[in-house]
């Protein structure tokens, strides 16, 4: 192999990682928006059966309210 060969094999490699790299960019933000959407999700929920509970709560109590009473 003669100093050309290499630089050009070298050439390519650096081709190579720099696209590697540019995916990975890609990936990382594709990543971050989907964990953003997750948390979304995630805080949602918690806020829905919070208000489920509260709301079993005061089924409940309204109901053992109108049993005692009749």
């Amino acid at each position: 192999m003669d100093d050309r060969e290499i630089l050009l094999g070298l050439g390519r490699l650096e081709g190579k990682v720099d696209a590697l790299l540019q995916g990975m960019k890609v990936l990382q933000k594709d990543l971050e928006e989907l964990e953003g959407r997750i948390r979304e999700l995630e805080t949602s929920k918690s806020f829905l059966l919070g208000a489920t509970g509260v709301i079993a709560s005061g089924v409940s109590m309204l109901v053992s309210y109108l049993s005692n009473k009749f």
